[in-house]
């Protein structure tokens, strides 16, 4: 059969024989080499053998995991669409994508039945490979120790025996890495591809969305995290990629548009929080938050709860309390004006808010106070942070412990909140005592930890609650017993509770510092925890300056009221100063004399650094002018270089000036608006595309005010021709509803007269026929005995003949049966004999070959005879076992 090469019938036609002839490969390359083809390129896109030509290239191509070859195929078919002007090409190429994803999903879950299948046949054939190995083992061991064994087999490899001692469990892996792995592989580049494939093209942009929200659900259905953090990196460079315009591109302020892509990364933020991952659940809050902003549209509240409820899992993880906190609070407010939403979500739900609310630190700065204090930040980060995490949430302050836990959303949670929860609340917020606080907690706190939704909570609480207690027993004592501040900040549940140690070193290690106005000295040796005030502790001494001041008040007032001796006492110093002066006289004389003649050295020694120190400056001076020189020539280099750089820019600029001009003359030769140079040449073209964008807006607010006034006036006509026209119709209705009652009245006296009319006929009817009533009765009667004797009749002489047939079928069956149980038992006894003739000639000829074979094998090898007779012995000695396993490790290998 001839065909004519180029024609898409012709091609199909071919690669559908070559494939029923099971050359499916030269089949491949056939229609590979005509979709590459320049001829190709002319053919209309909607040809419908066209479209099957690429459907069966990509099955094929799928079966041998040819993703480039798909690819070229695909971008193929997209530049045919893109110079088609319809858009059913477009259309074709979204079945085409659809058609290559789900061949690939469906090969994809055949390799993993077959890893499956693969996994569980090496797994029994190693399990009863080791357990075979496992009993031939157990019956040496046997024999070693002197059992006696009926029978001895070896029917065992050495390959069995090592199998034993290794296990299965990575079957699975090997299978996988076989079967399952590579085609994991080929449905993950599938979906890279057909997603590059269908970006940054509005008529794709519906395709687009659906294979980013399979390929989130195949990264949860295989657990693909490593797949996932790329499909994300991926989505969003395709997103930065939008701004750019061209024909055809995605325009991110159409309000669909942008749902659209809203819904998605909404999916991708729920896909991350399923996978555990974390950074890219905050990395997707960003760029759900950036569309929502750019959004013209207000996000629906389902979407809202899912964006507040994320968002607080992601600060939850990140030990971030109070955004967790603030999170949540949005949450609520969102849940408690829900119309469907339950009391028990509601319960729930605010019990979990109200115990984040009382997880969060004392100190905003708590967990990272060390390095803030150290300097290893700066305190503008965490200013930046914060300000950053805020916008996710709406706010407009930057939340803290105070203000969440005294928001007017708290007191609707205190409503719905979990009992033991809001008894926790008051006792640590509205009436928190330290030295019982650990004793009226201790059924609430049991409560937690039993319930699982509380659990994560179980460490920021009990940090809270000694931060709590520390705080507020720095302020009533200057000292405590430790054993006593152990005591109060311990718990029934261990769950709450630190060791003594850890306890100790918590409190003496600064941790508080900025939660409490005292420094934490221990006093080891009397078990004694001081608060001493920073505010009368010097760095140095770290005296109590208070104790300083009524020393000297003190002394100042003895000095009032004992004059006398206060002078004898400065009388007594004052000769006591002198009797030291006279004693260290020639010592202070010897000191001054040598400091003289220290001074006379030092004083030469200082000539002479002044003579180095002006050679020292020559030199200086020298290397200066040299330094100078060539900073000179640096100068010089550097100016070259300026005005290269300022020429360069120069041309840049003018070039930039020409694309300027022409966006310029291209926007104004539409016609729609007109932007003069001279006002936008100072601006960069993204800014000249803004404006161009801002007065296309403008225009099209300006049009529709035409619109609304033409409309208006419309309707005001309207108006007037209705208030003109509602007396002349009223006047109307008036006419015709008069003379519809007239026409009712006279049907309705009509209908009653012919009802009147009719009742009297029938009144006459019934009397007339009432007297035929007891003749029917009569008759009747008759008739009914006469019909029950005629079937009793029939019944008796129905059921004689169902006996008589009944019987003579039952001897017939009887009779068919002993004919066939004695034909059956005549050709069993035939079969019978015949089968043991036949047995008796097969085992002569069986016994002669065997012993015919015995003959020649005892000729060959006398040891044969010899292990064969040991083989049949029942009882053996110990050198005739020996003899036998030497034998037995001969014949069975």
């Amino acid at each position: 059969m001839s065909y004519q090469a180029g024609r898409p019938e012709n091609v199909l036609r071919r690669a559908e024989d070559l494939i029923n002839i099971n050359q499916p490969d030269v089949a491949l390359q056939n229609l590979y080499t005509f979709i590459t083809a320049k001829r190709t390129k002319n053919i209309e896109p909607t040809n419908t053998q066209l479209l099957e030509i690429f459907k069966l290239f990509i099955s094929l191509a799928v079966n041998n995991r040819l993703s480039k070859d798909i690819k070229d195929a695909l971008y193929q078919y997209k530049k045919m669409a893109q110079n088609s002007s319809g858009t059913s090409g477009f259309e074709n190429l979204e079945q085409l994508t659809k058609y290559f994803i789900t061949i690939a999903n469906s090969k994809l879950d055949e390799a993993r039945s077959k890893a499956n299948v693969a996994a569980e046949a090496a797994i029994e054939k190693s399990v009863a490979s080791a357990a075979a190995a496992q009993k031939v083992i157990g019956s040496i061991d046997d024999d070693e120790e002197g059992e006696d064994d009926e029978t001895f087999t070896f029917n065992v490899s050495p390959e069995d025996i090592l199998l034993s001692s290794v296990t299965t469990d990575d079957t699975t892996d090997r299978s996988n890495k076989e079967f399952f792995l590579p085609w994991l592989r080929f449905a993950w580049e599938s979906y890279r591809t057909v997603l590059e494939l269908l970006r940054g093209n509005n008529k794709l942009e519906s395709s687009y969305c659906q294979v980013t929200l399979q390929a989130f659900q195949f990264c949860v259905r295989y657990e693909r995290k490593s797949e996932f953090k790329r499909l994300c990196e991926i989505l969003k460079t395709h997103l930065l990629s939008f701004t750019k315009e061209y024909d055809d591109s995605v325009n991110l302020s159409n309000p669909d548009t942008l749902q659209r892509f809203l819904d998605t990364r909404f999916q991708q933020l729920n896909t991350a929080v399923e996978l555990e991952l974390w950074k890219e659940s905050f990395k997707s809050i960003e760029e759900v938050h950036s569309l929502m902003k750019q959004s013209k549209r207000t996000p629906k509240p389902i979407a809202m709860i899912n964006y507040y409820n994320n968002l607080a899992k992601i600060f939850q993880v990140s030990n971030n309390y109070v955004y967790a906190t603030a999170a949540r609070q949005k949450l609520f407010q969102l849940l408690i004006q829900s119309p469907v939403i339950t009391d028990a979500e509601l319960k729930e739900n605010a019990s979990i808010h109200l115990v984040t609310s009382l997880s969060i630190p004392l100190l905003e700065y708590f967990d990272h106070s060390f390095s803030a204090q150290s300097d290893l930040v700066d305190a503008e980060f965490f200013k930046r942070k914060n300000n950053k995490l805020s916008s996710l949430l709406n706010l407009n302050e930057i939340p803290t412990r105070e203000s969440l836990l005294g928001s007017s959303t708290l007191k609707e949670v205190l409503k719905y909140a979990d009992s033991e929860i809001v008894q926790l609340y008051t006792l640590l917020e509205k009436s928190f005592n330290p030295l019982s606080f650990h004793s009226s907690v201790n059924s609430i706190l049991n409560t937690i930890v039993k319930t699982d939704k509380y659990a994560p909570y179980v460490e920021p609480l009990k940090k809270v609650f000694i931060s709590k207690i520390i705080s507020k027993v720095s302020t009533l004592y200057e000292s405590i017993k430790f054993d006593f501040l152990y005591k109060i900040c311990t718990f029934e549940n261990a769950g709450f509770n630190y060791d003594e140690y850890t306890f100790e070193d918590i409190v003496t290690n600064g941790q508080y510092t900025g939660l409490i106005n005292a420094d934490i000295e221990f006093d080891e040796e009397a078990g004694v925890i001081n608060f001493t005030d920073k505010l009368y502790v010097t760095p140095t001494s770290k005296v109590n300056s208070r104790l300083y001041d009524l020393r000297r008040a003190l002394s100042s007032a003895i000095g009032l009221i004992n004059v006398q001796q206060s002078a004898d006492v400065e009388k007594e110093r004052q000769a006591k100063i002198i009797k030291s002066a006279k004693e260290n006289f020639e010592d202070e004389k010897k000191t001054i004399l040598q400091t003289a003649a220290l001074i006379k050295e030092r004083a030469e020694l200082l000539l002479e650094t002044k003579k180095n120190e002006k050679l020292e400056a020559e030199r200086e001076r020298a290397e200066e002018a040299l330094r100078k020189k060539r900073a000179e020539e640096e100068r010089i280099q550097q100016e070259n270089e300026k005005r290269e750089n300022d020429k360069r820019e120069k041309t840049q600029m003018s070039i930039l000036m020409e694309n300027k001009k022409t966006l310029v003359n291209e926007i104004n030769s539409k016609g729609v608006i007109h932007i003069k140079f001279e006002d936008v040449k100072d601006m960069s073209e993204d800014d000249i595309r803004a404006l161009r964008a801002e007065k296309l807006d403008a225009e099209s607010k300006k049009l529709e005010e035409q619109t609304d006034a033409i409309v208006k006036r419309a309707d005001y006509i309207e108006r007037a021709q209705r208030q003109y026209e509602i007396p002349i119709l009223e006047k109307e209705i008036e006419k015709d509803v008069s003379k519809q009652r007239e026409e009712y009245e006279a049907m309705k006296a009509k209908n009653l007269e012919q009802s009147k009319k009719s009742h009297e006929e029938a009144l006459h009817v019934k009397e007339r026929l009432a007297r035929f009533v007891p003749t029917y009765e009569e008759y009747t009667k008759k008739l009914d005995a006469l019909v029950s004797d005629t079937v009793e009749q029939r019944k008796q002489k129905a059921a004689e003949a169902f006996e008589a047939e009944k019987k003579a079928r039952i001897q017939a069956f009887i009779d068919a049966k002993k004919r066939e149980f004695l034909e059956e038992a005549r050709r069993q006894a035939e079969e019978e004999r015949a089968e043991i003739e036949a047995a008796k000639e097969a085992e002569r000829v069986r016994a002669q070959a065997a012993k015919e074979e015995e003959r020649r094998r005892y000729a060959a090898d006398p040891d044969r005879a010899e292990y064969e007779s040991l083989m049949a012995k029942s009882k053996l000695s110990m050198s005739e076992k020996l003899k036998l396993r030497r034998l037995a490790l001969k014949y069975t290998n």
